[in-house]
């Protein structure tokens, strides 16, 4: 049986030199959050034992130090119920609290999920969240964008 969700990919906005600089211990951290998500929409999905179409979940994720995290989801070419999709984002940003990687500053990530056959065209480059705020002006990500996206 072909589990309700699948990640397709996941995406690095920052260079290695970067992030083996504000990941001390290494990606191997990172690499155990990231599992954590997936594995927080498998068992999500995977309760609800139904099929929500062919759709995409974009996971836009910031990581700060102190173990700080949040998690941005776009739903592309479809739509989930808004009590489905509230839980799973609430779900999302409590996830792994105890795996979250150590950082010395921002890291950014996005995830690209799949249900059923996921969306017709391609994933976005960053979470509509970050779009708005990008728009027009050339800010890095994370280090300009997570001041006005992600201050707490």
């Amino acid at each position: 049986m072909t589990p309700y969700f699948q990640l397709g990919a996941a995406r690095l906005y920052q260079p290695d030199a970067v992030l083996k600089e504000r990941l001390p211990a290494g990606t191997g951290e990172l690499a155990a959050y990231t599992k954590t998500l997936v594995w927080t929409c498998t068992r999500y999905f995977g309760y609800y034992a139904q099929a929500f179409g062919d759709l995409g979940l974009f996971l836009g994720v910031g990581l700060k130090a102190g173990g700080r995290a949040k998690v941005w989801c776009d739903v592309i070419d479809g739509s989930l119920p808004a009590d489905v999709y509230e839980v799973l984002l609430e779900l999302l940003n409590g996830a792994g609290t105890n795996v979250r990687p150590t950082t010395t500053g921002p890291v950014a990530l996005a995830l690209e999920g799949r249900l059923g056959a996921g969306p017709r065209g391609p994933f976005p480059e960053l979470p509509t969240a970050w779009r708005s705020v990008v728009l027009n002006r050339p800010l890095l990500i994370p280090d300009d964008l997570f001041p006005e996206v992600f201050p707490e």
